[in-house]
């Protein structure tokens, strides 16, 4: 996997006029050229999925609208603010990119191509990740930060992202099995990624709706992660999980399985895997 951060304007000034509004400057802006320019505005709304084909070479039809919000005061400070957000995520990747790259081959086990992480402003709270075919370049639009976030942890969500995205693009998908692909997502990088890079466990991370599935899939991850079960103990205790060893078959294919036959596994075996009397939660 391969990250490009990219500040895009028509991506950036699309997503500012018809996303929530980021401040009351912004708001009345909108309000403005709904009342003065609708027919333009309307237009632009529709260019949406010719923009995100390949919004390094897209051209507008009219660049009214794009020309009027780049003249305002308030544009700037927003590009800004957002231009800095992209340079704290893309410092944290270029300074820990070789061994972020490691790590990734050695969790996921498949081939992802670059991607262009189209960032706008954090205050926008969105992550766009619909699957547009006839689609140039692999991209995805990101901004998003919680309170109290670091660049390194904005940077694993991006990852975790970009990885539901491609999986997402495979026939085999199907909604039904979201829940099973975002825990399993979220143990290996939310957890297990970033567990690894920080030197320091953090399975107490993540969305706490997948808790109970992220458990009963966890002895299944660490025999996908190649740990024997004289190792289990030792995973157990770093990361404050606790199973019954005995009451699980080994699986030892697991271990050069990737992800996407791992995940697979687990939809497979979900009757087996969701065992609620098999779970000791200390």
């Amino acid at each position: 996997m391969n990250l490009k951060f990219v500040l895009n304007d028509y991506v950036f000034i699309w997503n500012l006029l018809f996303q929530a509004s980021v401040n009351s400057d912004i708001h009345a802006f909108k309000q403005k050229l709904w009342k003065n320019y609708r027919h333009c505005y309307e237009d632009m709304f529709t260019e949406k999925n010719n923009l995100l084909k390949d919004p390094k070479n897209y051209i507008p039809n009219d660049d009214t609208i794009y020309d009027m919000i780049k003249k305002t005061d308030m544009y700037r400070k927003i590009y800004d603010e957002t231009e800095l957000f992209r340079l704290s995520i893309m410092e944290v990747w270029d300074q820990n990119k070789k061994e972020i790259m490691e790590i990734l081959k050695s969790l996921l086990r498949i081939d992802i191509k670059i991607y262009h992480v189209l960032v706008v402003h954090p205050k926008l709270d969105i992550v766009e990740m619909e699957v547009v075919k006839n689609r140039r370049v692999n991209t995805i639009v990101y901004g998003r930060k919680r309170k109290g976030e670091t660049p390194l942890e904005v940077l694993v969500q991006i990852i975790s992202s970009v990885l539901k995205k491609e999986i997402k693009s495979y026939s085999w998908y199907q909604e039904q099995y979201r829940e099973f692909v975002d825990a399993v997502v979220e143990l290996l990088i939310d957890n297990e990624f970033y567990t690894r890079l920080s030197k320091e466990s953090k399975y107490l991370r993540g969305d706490p709706t997948l808790s109970f599935l992220k458990k009963q899939i966890y002895p299944y991850l660490l025999m996908y992660l190649g740990a024997t079960r004289s190792e289990f103990p030792k995973y157990m205790k770093r990361d404050k999980i606790a199973f019954d060893i005995n009451l699980y078959r080994y699986e030892s294919f697991l271990a050069s399985a990737n992800v996407l036959e791992f995940i697979r596994f687990c939809i497979q075996n979900q009757r087996k895997i969701i065992q609620i009397s098999r779970l000791e939660i200390r």
